[in-house]
């Protein structure tokens, strides 16, 4: 995190107008529908624990609102390096199909059921 004085952190603006206001982090978190956790990272400034930039800056303008702090303030006292991009996982592993046999299984296999279906059908009726 960059250095800057402790009253300007988005984090202590966030946590001063929760406590004028009398809420818990409890509160808050069931208020923005958000785990206490991440509310709590907030006030600590863990921005990088909010996800991608869009959403950190989405929690961060929505605990303002909820706490009566003053919105553009506490967005300004953000600074855009303390939250990072995310990185992607990667794709989960999963083994190709072998060509040709493996598009004709699922089709194949319900020709089967609808067949055994039709004849046990026919065979019920027939007797």
């Amino acid at each position: 995190m960059n250095a800057r004085p402790a009253g300007s952190s988005p984090g202590v603006r966030l946590r001063a107008a929760r406590e004028a206001r009398g809420l818990s982090i409890e509160e808050v978190a069931d208020r923005l529908r958000l785990n206490a956790a991440l509310v709590l990272a907030m006030e600590q400034d863990r921005l990088a624990l909010l996800g991608a930039p869009v959403f950190a800056r989405g929690h961060l303008r929505n605990y303002a609102a909820l706490v009566g702090a003053p919105e553009e303030e506490v967005m300004a006292a953000c600074d855009p390096a303390d939250v990072p991009e995310p990185t992607f996982l990667p794709a989960l592993d999963r083994r190709p199909l072998p060509p040709g046999r493996a598009r004709w299984i699922w089709p194949a296999a319900a020709a089967a059921i609808v067949t055994a279906v039709a004849a046990a059908v026919w065979w019920m009726t027939r007797n």
